[in-house]
């Protein structure tokens, strides 16, 4: 492996460990003023649904954007380190995992809501996260035969 695309993923090595630690600060190690105590929502769409009707901005932009943000960066750091022909499947794979593990433990150690909606957004994330580092990439492509025919 060449010098520079060894250090390209240490880089992105070290970028993904600091934004799963991260990750974790923010979904385990914050205090939740909505939190409604232990509880758990299996109905797809209901919390995400109950917040739209609520009206109140502040926690739409916090529970249902937030929750997607909050995955995008796995989506574009994931297929840099994983660069296999089968990579899609093991990223979406380890999205829904991490949200389920992020999920379990608030629910066991944090006394929150363990919510089946913040897995579909957080998987949702890492999909948006997936699809704008492609379309960098074809982006970037494009950019470099353009200006390759120009010598």
């Amino acid at each position: 492996m060449a010098d520079g695309k060894r250090r390209r993923k240490l880089l992105v090595m070290l970028l993904f460990i600091g934004y799963l630690s991260l990750l974790l600060s923010v979904t385990l190690f914050t205090h939740n003023y909505y939190t409604y105590g232990q509880s758990s929502n299996l109905l797809i769409f209901s919390s995400v649904r109950l917040m739209l009707m609520s009206g109140n901005s502040g926690l739409i932009l916090k529970n249902v954007i937030g929750n997607i943000v909050l995955f995008m960066p796995l989506g574009i750091l994931l297929p840099l380190l994983i660069e296999k022909k089968q990579a899609f499947r093991w990223q979406l794979l380890f999205a829904v995992l991490i949200s389920l593990v992020i999920e379990i433990c608030q629910f066991w150690f944090a006394a929150r809501i363990f919510d089946i909606d913040d897995i579909m957004l957080n998987v949702a994330g890492a999909l948006a996260g997936r699809l704008i580092l492609s379309v960098f990439r074809l982006f970037v492509r494009r950019i470099v035969i353009f200006y390759s025919g120009f010598r």
